[in-house]
């Protein structure tokens, strides 16, 4: 069955079914992209194995459906003007007929082979540009200001069962496999994630949804399949990192379509293998928890709300972006902080690189006067305050007003 349900196989016969479902409303294509087609349905034919297998029969003459209706749609004799169409029909119609199908056995020929390995080789290439081996450039923990409840639960959940083996050996203990992050944007989901790579000095695959979304009908689920296998494949602790993931597991519905269905079935499936596999641990994080599907919910085992930070969060943020600003003494980070609440972390570093630069177009105006001018105009409440009249934060309060309806469910 490996034959039918490879890459080339599904490729074609699925853009075969688009055609058919264009001619069907009314619609054609060109008499060359269907010849193509028609030729490369006649080829699966002569490169299909086992053909007394009754399965492959069933297939076989699925196929045979297809290529009539593709005669249709153009007509037969405009389809046998073309010389090298005609040679098709002739060097396969000897596969086509019931007599002969118990007993035809070919090889896939070596184009068809090539198409496949190089399907293959992308996805593997794919997959291996989203690896993280070295985890010494990663952020720790203690780069990272406050969030002291989202740091001890994940050192509870994922390091803690490394540290204390015997205790997961010998107890009703089990390591969680799966968890999820949410919460608003900016708050240092991904951060987290890489500062758990690095307690555990583990191997990261750091993936979005983008990475796992391929233009090619089927590829998609073949990625996340590739995805988890070369995971699986490492003697390391490894942590499968899917950033928003709510683009591949929203809330399935009616008019979804066959590829997005596949997705999500590929991506339950390969979750519930986590349970058997001993070192991938599975990190998603998402700003959306309430567009998830519920039964992607079920299987993450812990979720973690990653929170605005706290005033001392913030103070400690705002010293380490501003520490080569200079201020001016009534510019306290405490009255900084003040003035900066319901700032997400991102918010808070995109405000100091403000700062930064207004503070560098205060030299800039006075070099122009001065050439010998080297010093730093230390910023005052009015200048910040002209920063942050004009300042657009990420997160307003009906968001926040979400979130916490969320946690109270």
């Amino acid at each position: 069955m490996e034959y039918w349900e490879s890459d080339f196989v599904f490729n074609v016969t699925h853009r075969s079914n688009e055609y058919i479902a264009k001619a069907a409303k009314g619609g054609s294509g060109t008499r060359e992209e269907i010849e193509q087609i028609y030729e490369a349905l006649m080829s699966l034919v002569a490169n299909a194995p086992n053909l007394d297998c009754e399965v492959n029969k069933r297939r076989i003459l699925g196929i045979q459906m297809s290529c009539q209706l593709l005669r249709a749609s153009l007509g037969s004799e405009e389809l046998s003007d073309s010389a090298n169409f005609v040679r098709t029909i002739s060097s396969t119609t000897a596969v086509l007929t019931p007599e002969n199908s118990s007993t035809c056995s070919v090889e896939m020929n070596q184009s068809s082979r090539d198409e496949l390995d190089t399907f293959a080789e992308s996805r593997r290439k794919a997959i291996e540009s989203t690896l993280v081996t070295d985890c010494s450039n990663l952020p720790s923990f203690s780069d990272i200001a406050g969030l002291g409840e989202a740091k001890n639960a994940l050192i509870e959940a994922l390091v803690d069962p490394i540290l204390y083996p015997e205790w997961f050996e010998n107890t009703d203990l089990q390591p969680w496999k799966a968890l999820l992050l949410f919460g608003p944007p900016g708050t240092g989901k991904s951060a987290l994630a890489q500062a758990t790579v690095r307690q555990l000095d583990a191997v990261l695959y750091q993936v979005s949804s983008s990475d796992l979304i391929s233009s090619w009908s089927g590829q998609s689920e073949k990625l996340i399949r590739e995805l988890f296998e070369q995971a699986a494949s490492s003697e390391r602790t490894v942590v499968v990192f899917i950033d928003e993931v709510d683009s591949l597991c929203r809330e399935r519905c009616s008019e979804e379509g066959d590829a997005n269905r596949r997705v999500k079935t590929e991506l339950l499936v390969q979750m519930q293998k986590l349970q058997h596999s001993k070192q991938v641990i599975l990190l998603c994080a998402t700003n959306c928890p309430w567009d998830l599907d519920p039964a992607f919910l079920r299987r993450f085992e812990k979720k973690i709300y990653i929170s605005l930070p706290e005033t001392e969060a913030r103070v400690e943020i705002l010293q380490k972006r501003l520490e080569k600003t200079s201020l001016d003494t009534f510019v306290t980070f405490e009255w900084l902080a003040s003035m900066t609440e319901g700032f997400s972390g991102d918010d808070i570093r995109r405000l100091c690189s403000e700062l930064a630069y207004l503070q560098f177009r205060f030299f800039k105006q006075k070099r122009q006067f001065d050439a010998s001018f080297d010093k730093k105009k230390p910023l005052d409440r009015e200048d910040v305050c002209s920063v942050l009249l004009n300042f657009v934060k990420t997160v307003d309060e009906k968001q926040l007003s979400r979130f916490e309806q969320y946690l109270r469910q």
